[in-house]
C-alpha cells in the first residue's frame, strides 16, 4: 500500500475569502500558467464549466480539443473548492485535491491546497515528487494575479467583436430565432467560462448587430481573439454571423 503523505501547501492573498475563492474558480484561466503546465499548450483555455459540485475543470485547445483535468466534489464558497485531478490522464488515474480559503487579517486570506491520492500511478513517488514542483509555481501565479488586480488593465489584451449578419443570414425574421443562433451563445458561454467574457449583446438599433468585448489575460493576444472570434464561434465560421475585431485600448475607467 502506498504511504506517501499529501502534497500541503499554503499562501497568504491579499483579498477576502470570497474574492479569492472567485479568483480561483470563475478566473481560473485568467492566471494559471498553461504554458507550462497544461495539456495543449499556452493556446489553450480552461475553466470550471459551471459552479457547482459535479462541474468539470475543462482546458479546450486553439484547435477545439478538449481535456478534462478533473470533476468537482465540494463546492462551498467562500470556504473550500476539491476535485478529482488527472490532467493528461484518465479519470480512472485521478488524485485528489482540495483548496480551502481562511481569513486572516482584514483583506487578506490563508489559502491551503492538499493534494493526495498518489497510489493510482505507476510511479507514485515520481508524480508526488513532479506535483511538489508544479503546484508552488501555480500558487505563485495565482498569488501574483490577485496582487495585480488593480494594473490588470495594462497587461491584458482586450478585443471588441463586432457581430453582424453573415453572408448565410435569413433574409427575413430575427437572426436570435434562428436556431444556428444558439451557437452564437454557446460560444459566449464558453467565453465567460474561460473568464474572458466582459459584456456583450446586441444594439438597439440595428437588427442582428451586436458587441461583445473580451479580456484575454496577458499582452499581445490578438490573434488568439481573432481565431476565437472567428473559428471558435461555429455561427461565424458557418457564415450565419460575421465578426470584425477591433483591438481596444482601455485609458480609462469608472468608479
Amino acid at each position: 500500500m502506498n504511504t506517501l503523505p499529501p502534497i500541503r501547501r499554503a499562501i497568504l492573498v491579499d483579498a477576502d475569502p470570497a474574492a479569492a475563492f472567485e479568483v480561483f474558480t470563475a478566473g481560473l484561466g485568467r492566471w494559471w500558467p498553461l504554458g507550462e503546465l497544461s495539456v495543449h499548450g499556452k493556446d489553450a483555455t480552461v475553466a470550471f464549466d459551471r459552479p457547482e459540485a459535479g462541474a468539470q475543470i475543462i482546458e479546450r485547445s486553439a484547435g477545439g480539443e478538449t481535456a478534462v483535468w478533473g470533476t468537482v466534489t465540494r463546492w462551498e464558497p467562500p470556504d473550500a473548492v476539491a476535485f478529482t485531478w488527472h490532467p493528461g490522464h484518465h479519470a480512472d488515474e485521478a488524485g485528489y485535491v482540495e483548496v480551502t480559503f481562511i481569513a486572516g487579517a482584514p483583506g487578506q486570506t490563508m489559502v491551503r491546497l492538499e493534494h493526495s491520492g498518489w497510489e493510482l500511478f505507476a510511479d507514485p513517488a515520481a508524480a508526488r515528487a513532479e506535483y511538489d514542483q508544479g503546484w508552488p509555481h501555480v500558487l505563485d501565479r495565482y498569488q501574483e494575479h490577485i496582487a495585480a488586480k488593480d494594473a490588470d488593465e495594462d497587461v491584458d489584451t482586450w478585443v471588441a467583436l463586432l457581430h453582424r449578419p453573415g453572408p448565410q443570414a435569413p433574409a427575413a425574421g430575427p437572426l436570435t430565432e434562428d436556431p444556428r443562433f444558439g451557437e452564437h451563445l454557446a460560444f459566449l458561454n464558453r467565453m465567460r467560462e474561460a473568464g474572458y467574457l466582459v459584456l456583450a449583446g446586441p444594439f438597439a438599433d440595428a437588427d442582428g448587430e451586436g458587441m461583445t468585448v473580451l479580456r484575454l489575460p496577458g499582452p499581445g493576444r490578438l490573434g488568439t481573439a481573432t481565431r476565437l472570434a472567428n473559428e471558435d464561434d461555429t455561427s461565424v465560421a458557418s457564415g450565419f454571423l460575421g465578426v470584425t475585431v477591433r483591438p481596444w485600448l482601455v485609458v480609462m475607467r469608472g468608479a
